[in-house]
């Protein structure tokens, strides 16, 4: 995989605090919900991703990691949980840790009435993060409402690796310069217009369709196996073929690239 790095840097002026969610199909409010994103991730299923963050380049990708929410390289980052079961508990910090091998970061999760620098939530529907170190001024920062004991998991390493890629910085691969989809926008309007979206052109042209700019990027190779790449159902591309529909865990090129943002282990 070629090292240009994309997940590393916008320029600062380019970037107004923004969250980061993966949800369900139920629609919900987020805590501290301005400068928000929001993404649905289901196996297998439909999935609907909105940012409502404000960038004034536009939509950036997983592979673009901005370094205004970076985490001081070699930090030690306190994770304590608000609710869920042992097991689910469990679960997260199980599949936090595969970052571990390869960002030179360390998760420590700490007691429930311990400060915190993210702080995970299991009460609200739907799966969502903020961005890298926009965690640590917010009540909660991470929610996983779709767990239970009998999820299954593959879902709970997807989503969990996916979340903690978030909460390391990283946002979405789908919106890569170089990602080249084939889209079939009017499936993709006759989708997001619907229920259970409702979303305007404009909002479905931003979230959906936008390709994001070079200019202020530094960026390494598009990767359609990264875990933080959303799936593309084949109906929304003019060749009816789907991309990364069964993207559940860490890719090669995640590997690489989460080495040279948190370089010095691994």
């Amino acid at each position: 995989m070629k090292n240009i790095f994309l997940k590393s840097g916008l320029s600062l002026a380019l970037i107004i605090t923004m969250t980061v969610s993966c949800k369900k199909n139920a629609e919900k409010t987020l805590p501290d919900n301005t400068d928000l994103k929001t993404e649905k991730t289901e196996m297998n299923e439909n999935f609907s991703c909105k940012m409502l963050g404000v960038i004034a380049s536009g939509p950036t990708t997983e592979a673009n990691a901005t370094t205004r929410w970076k985490w001081p390289n070699g930090s030690t980052v306190k994770v304590r949980f608000i609710g869920g079961s042992v097991f689910v508990r469990n679960k997260v910090k199980q599949y936090a840790k595969s970052w571990e091998p390869y960002a030179n970061i360390t998760f420590s999760f700490v007691a429930d009435n311990a400060a915190a620098d993210i702080k995970v939530g299991f009460d609200e529907p739907g799966y969502w993060s903020y961005l890298g170190t926009d965690s640590k001024s917010r009540s909660k920062s991470m929610n996983y409402g779709g767990f239970d004991n009998n999820t299954f998991e593959t879902e709970f390493r997807r989503v969990i690796v996916h979340e903690f890629g978030h909460a390391l910085g990283l946002e979405h691969e789908q919106a890569h310069p170089d990602a080249n989809i084939p889209w079939n926008t009017q499936a993709v309007y006759n989708y997001y217009m619907g229920a259970p979206n409702y979303w305007t052109k404009e909002e479905i042209d931003y979230n959906v369709l936008a390709v994001n700019s070079r200019t202020g990027l530094s960026y390494s190779a598009y990767d359609s196996k990264s875990i933080m790449h959303y799936p593309v159902d084949a109906r929304f591309t003019t060749n009816n073929k789907a991309i990364a529909t069964n993207n559940t865990t860490l890719s090669q090129g995640d590997i690489a690239f989460i080495k040279t943002y948190y370089p010095g282990r691994g």
